[in-house]
């Protein structure tokens, strides 16, 4: 069994703005904790140690306030209980055996392999393997809270874009997407470093990062193409800011990680952004 305090939520997680996490599924949390997780508007979700996950159960009053959660088993994406029946996209008729051409889109609906949907899928999915990949090699290091929030952002992406939900205000590292943006625009103001361009003299650790930027690059490109439509409107504005933004924090670890002094905390990158520039220069 694992209590889950405030301190034990603030050690293990960064924490940010709608961030996903997954707690065992013998937790007991402390009245403070679940404040925490309700003013951080956290999603929770509870994982066994068979990898099942389930999500919390409200009472009758809409409320999930006891110390012993009532747990439901969920698909990890969707987060429902049961499986959607699925019909074609062109003939809409339910699909009773799945041919190998055929897949899902969402949960009700299939489409043909070549769907340009599925590509953008694609792009997202082997972007979540390299950050997932990033957050083994970077698991004892300061980068380890910010490649967190990164996958937390980038499956919050999948699940909007699966599940045609809007996509929520995005943080990574507790800040948010204007200040994301100042960060990576003027590094040299704010982080004390100026812009760099990938090279093998900033070391191992950049190298790494530049793939999963490069990642999230084609994935908004990939997106772009299903969500600008011949008009130049965008169908999901949400979706393209966010993968925007996604890029531009990978970029802003790259100039922190090539800096002299490293990865600033989250409060000295505010206390930057609000002095309007670091002292560094």
């Amino acid at each position: 069994m694992t209590f889950i305090t405030e301190d034990w939520l603030r050690d293990n997680f960064t924490l940010s703005e709608g961030s996903e996490i997954h707690l065992p599924a013998d937790s007991r949390m402390t009245p403070s904790a679940r404040e925490l997780i309700e003013s951080r508007r956290l999603q929770v979700k509870f994982q066994d140690k068979q990898g099942r996950l389930f999500v919390e159960t409200p009472d009758e009053s809409g409320k999930t306030e006891t110390a012993v959660p009532d747990l439901k088993a969920v698909h990890g994406l969707t987060s429902k209980d049961k499986a959607d029946v699925a019909a074609c996209e062109l003939c809409h008729q339910p699909v009773a055996k799945k041919p190998d051409t055929l897949t899902h889109l969402n949960g009700h609906t299939m489409v043909a392999k070549n769907d340009p949907r599925l590509a953008f899928r694609a792009a997202l999915d082997a972007t979540i393997a390299e950050a997932v990949w990033l957050q083994t090699e970077f698991a004892q290091t300061p980068l380890k809270g910010w490649l967190a929030d990164i996958r937390s952002v980038l499956g919050n992406i999948m699940r909007a874009d699966a599940l045609n939900e809007p996509l929520g205000e995005q943080s990574i590292a507790d800040l948010n997407a204007d200040e994301m943006h100042k960060l990576s625009h003027n590094p040299l103001k704010y982080l004390g470093h100026d812009h760099i361009v990938p090279d093998v003299s900033h070391g191992r650790d950049a190298a790494a990062l530049n793939l999963l930027r490069t990642k999230v690059r084609e994935t908004e490109v990939s997106a772009a193409r299903i969500y600008i439509d011949c008009y130049f409107q965008v169908i999901r504005p949400d979706i393209m800011q966010a993968l925007n933004r996604l890029s531009s924090a990978v970029y802003v670890l790259m100039v922190m990680v090539v800096r002299e002094g490293g990865v600033m905390t989250t409060q000295a990158l505010k206390q930057a952004l609000m002095q309007g520039g670091t002292h560094a220069h």
